[in-house]
C-alpha cells in the first residue's frame, strides 16, 4: 500500500538525498547534496552501502530511497535499524516524461533522487512483523487459487476442442462446482492416448493446486488465531456482513498495521474503487473507477458487497438509489461497485476504532 510517509512531508531537513536502483548484483546511486549531483555504483550489500554513507555523510542528515521490486525490503530493514529514514517507492508513481526514450539504472537513481529531494515522491507503507507474515500467506493463497484455476480453464478448454465437453450421458453440464464425481468420470473420459495423456496431467495440476490451497489457507487460519492483535483485528472485520475469514485475511495482508491507516478514503484509493476525474474549470467529468491499486482485494470487495446488500439495509437502500439513476444494462454494476467503496469505508472506521460493526 502506497502513501505520502511522514519522512517525504518535511524534505527541507534533510541534507542529502540518495535515489537507489537496486538489483540483485549492484546499487546504482545517485547522491544530491546542496544541488549538487553525485553518481555511484556499488555490489549489492546493504551493510557495506550505509557503512558508505555513514563515512561519507558525517553529520548530515540523509534520507534514501528505492524502487519496490523483486529485491524485497532487506536494503529498507536495514537502512531503518541503522536509524537512516527510506521510502520504498511504487514504480508507477515516478514521474515520466512523454518524451523519455532511455532507461538505465544511472537515470532511475538519478529521477529518484531528484524527485526525494523536491518533495514529489511517495513511499510504500512497508509491512512489518506479523502483518508481514501474513502477507505472504495471502500470497500463496493467492497464487495457488490462480493455479487451480487456470487448470480448470485447461481442462474446459481441451474438453471443447476435442468436442468432449459433456463428461456425462445424460448430456447435462457436469462441471458446476467441480465435485470428485466429476473428475472421476474426466479420468474414465473415453479418448485418444494423446489426450488422455494430457487430460490426465491437467487432472494432476488441479489436484495438486488443490492440496496445497488447504494447506495455506489451514496455516493462514493457525497463524490468525495464534496471533492476538491479528484475531482481534480479523473478528471486527468479519463483523461486517459480506466480509468473511479470506477477505479479512486479504485486506490485513495487503494494508498492514491498521494503527497506520490516516484517512477514511484512503482504502478506496488503495483498491482502486474511486473514480477517475477530468476537469478543468466549471466543467467536472468522472469517468470509470481507477483500477490502481490491488486487483485481488477489489473483487473479494466487489464479492462482499454483493452479500452485503442482502443483511445490512441501508447498504441497500444506497444500492437501490445508485442503481436507479443509470441504464438498466450497466446500473448494477455501477451500483455494487458504489456499495464495495463504501464498505471500504466501514473497514476503515472498525480497523481504526477497534470496535465491531453494528448493522442497521
Amino acid at each position: 500500500m502506497f502513501m505520502r510517509t511522514p519522512e517525504s512531508r518535511f524534505y527541507h531537513d534533510y541534507d542529502v538525498f540518495i535515489g537507489l536502483d537496486v538489483d540483485k548484483k549492484s546499487y546504482s546511486f545517485t547522491t544530491i547534496e546542496h544541488g549538487r549531483s553525485h553518481y555511484g555504483k556499488v555490489v549489492s550489500n546493504a551493510a557495506s552501502f550505509l557503512r558508505f554513507v555513514r563515512k561519507n555523510y558525517v553529520d548530515k542528515k540523509v534520507v534514501l530511497a528505492y524502487e519496490a521490486g523483486p529485491t524485497g525490503y532487506d536494503f529498507y530493514d536495514v537502512a531503518t535499524v541503522n536509524g537512516y529514514p527510506c521510502l520504498v517507492t511504487p514504480p508507477a508513481t515516478l514521474y515520466k516524461r512523454s518524451n523519455e526514450r532511455v532507461k538505465n539504472n544511472r537515470l532511475d537513481s538519478a529521477k529518484i533522487a531528484e524527485q526525494l529531494e523536491s518533495g514529489q515522491l511517495c513511499g510504500n507503507r512497508v509491512p512489518e512483523g506479523s502483518y508481514r507474515e501474513i502477507r505472504h500467506l495471502v500470497g500463496m493463497r493467492e497464487n495457488y487459487v490462480e493455479r487451480r484455476r487456470q487448470a480448470k480453464q485447461r481442462i474446459k478448454s481441451l474438453l471443447l476442442f476435442e468436442h468432449l465437453g459433456q463428461a456425462s450421458d445424460d448430456g447435462e453440464e457436469t462441471d458446476k462446482g467441480w465435485s470428485l464425481t466429476y473428475f472421476e468420470k474426466l479420468k474414465s473420459l473415453p479418448c485418444n492416448p494423446s489426450v488422455r495423456l494430457r487430460l490426465d496431467s491437467l487432472i494432476k495440476d488441479h489436484e495438486y493446486a488443490r492440496q496445497e490451497l488447504l494447506g495455506v489457507y489451514r496455516a493462514l487460519k493457525d497463524f490468525c488465531v495464534k496471533n492476538t492483535e491479528i484475531s482481534q483485528y480479523m473478528n471486527y472485520l468479519r463483523s461486517i456482513p459480506g466480509i468473511g475469514f479470506v477477505t479479512a485475511a486479504t485486506i490485513l495482508g495487503r494494508v498492514g498495521n491498521p494503527a497506520l491507516l490516516k484517512h477514511e478514503r484512503e482504502l478506496g484509493c488503495f483498491t482502486g474503487l474511486t473514480p477517475r476525474e477530468r476537469s478543468t474549470g466549471e466543467i467536472v467529468n468522472h469517468g470509470h473507477i481507477s483500477g490502481f491499486g490491488d486487483n485481488i482485494l477489489r473483487s473479494l470487495l466487489v464479492e462482499a458487497a454483493w452479500i452485503a446488500i442482502r443483511h445490512d439495509r441501508e447498504l441497500r437502500m444506497f444500492y437501490d438509489r445508485i442503481r436507479s439513476k443509470h441504464h438498466p444494462k450497466i446500473a448494477a454494476r455501477i451500483a455494487i461497485t458504489a456499495v464495495a467503496r463504501k464498505l471500504t469505508m466501514r473497514i476503515h472506521c472498525v480497523l481504526k476504532n477497534k470496535r465491531p460493526y453494528l448493522i442497521h
